[in-house]
């Protein structure tokens, strides 16, 4: 990244590094769900010790213990072993209020299925029945983020991929969303036969829900009982990652992030028109770092202007929160949380950030032993389910520096 880390970064590390210290214990309602390098030790009782460890033998050993108003849980700074309870446990006792379906759009980061159905070439045939896919094609080792964040908020994991749904879609009980995000998508649209890509781009993304949204409201009774079910539902949005490697010229002509934000202003629009009002967006990572980018281009010129686009971000939704009544966000600063991982990756169970773990996408190929040690997945800039979860629990549990206004959970919790 060439430059050093300020005092700020500083601050972001040991607020993460907090973050996978936390203690889960069994009660807990949707804790973050463990990876393989790191365990959840059994709940603490009262006054019990937790421990903060540094495998590298960089800094000292030391025990903290939980506060009494969180004693069965509870963050820690590490090192120091200050440990603190976090915003969401010391509010009054109360079930979460859970969202009742969510809805995911987006590029490959967040696609369960949708990519391996046009690489298929079965994505024309109406189904009788849902498909079923080999959980192998996903770009990663096996959860990716999507399914993270859906576990967190009360689902078995990310809904289903549109594609591989029977027509019509079953709306009913068990109905938990739909998942649209797609491999390779982005805000612009491509012509195939010019591009060389078979996608679904946001814009075919947004018709399929259209489409879902018409046949909601003839199996659940009209528009009304429609727009109910989507005012309480959370819509799940990483884009524009894509469009900034490989589908816009590069170099990039000045106007070309400006007009990549105005397609993303068009389409928070069009889902806020369809219903949608919560929306948890997550923003472009470091993408001069990523495994995708080959030879050619400048890394801190990319991230420059992954930087743009991600400060025009929180601008546009700020704007379009005073003019689209009901509309509540978070944008998940993926470049920050990217940026001070890669900083200090050792701290978080990585010890490659710049390699991929696989040759390939398909997890049934040769591929590295320990996948959980490598953030990059393959070189599509994928990243492993180690670095889906570190990410998923940091937008919905917090740490406060990496989303704006609000964790995705406080979201949930507005009214």
């Amino acid at each position: 990244m060439g430059e050093q880390p300020s005092m700020a970064s500083g601050v972001l590390r040991a607020s993460l590094w907090c973050v996978l210290a936390t203690l889960v214990c069994a009660g807990n309602v949707n804790p973050p769900v463990s990876s393989s390098n790191y365990s959840a030790p059994s709940a603490p009782a009262v006054g019990s010790n937790v421990a903060c460890k540094d495998k590298d033998g960089k800094r000292p050993s030391c025990t903290g213990t939980c506060p009494a108003s969180c004693p069965q849980q509870c963050l820690v700074f590490c090192p120091g072993c200050k440990t603190f309870c976090r915003p969401d446990q010391v509010r009054p006792a109360k079930k979460p209020v859970w969202p009742a379906a969510i809805f995911i759009f987006g590029d490959g980061n967040l696609d369960i299925g949708n990519g391996n159905v046009l690489a298929s070439g079965d994505y024309d045939v109406p189904h009788d029945e849902q498909q079923t896919l080999d959980p192998q094609w996903v770009m990663t080792d096996r959860d990716n983020t999507a399914q993270f964040i859906a576990k967190f908020m009360g689902f078995q994991g990310s809904p289903p991929a549109y594609l591989t749904l029977p027509r019509p879609i079953h709306v009913g009980k068990g109905f938990t969303g739909i998942n649209y995000a797609c491999t390779g998508a982005g805000l612009r649209d491509l012509d195939p036969n010019l591009d060389g890509w078979l996608t679904i781009p946001m814009s075919k993304q947004l018709q399929q829900f259209a489409a879902t949204r018409a046949e909601m409201e003839a199996k659940l009774g009209g528009a009304q009982a429609v727009t109910a079910l989507l005012a309480k539902s959370f819509f799940l949005i990483e884009v524009g990652g894509v469009d900034l490697t490989h589908y816009l010229p590069y170099p990039y002509t000045p106007t070309e992030v400006r007009d990549l934000l105005a397609l993303y202003g068009d389409k928070i629009k069009s889902l806020h028109s369809m219903g949608a009002r919560r929306f948890g967006l997550i923003n472009v990572g470091l993408i001069g770092n990523s495994t995708s980018v080959g030879g050619g281009y400048d890394v801190a010129d990319m991230n420059k202007h992954a930087a743009e686009f991600n400060n025009g971000l929180k601008t546009l939704l700020d704007g379009l929160a005073k003019t689209l009544p009901g509309l509540r966000y978070s944008i998940a600063d993926l470049y920050t949380f990217t940026e001070t991982v890669f900083a200090n990756p050792s701290n978080y169970g990585f010890e490659d950030t710049q390699s991929p773990c696989s040759q390939s996408s398909d997890s049934s190929q040769p591929h590295c032993e320990y996948p959980a040690q490598y953030w990059f997945w393959d070189y599509y800039g994928y990243i492993t389910e180690h670095a889906a979860n570190l990410v998923a629990t940091a937008f919905f549990y917090g740490p406060p520096q990496f989303t704006a206004p609000v964790i995705f959970r406080a979201l949930l919790d507005e009214k």
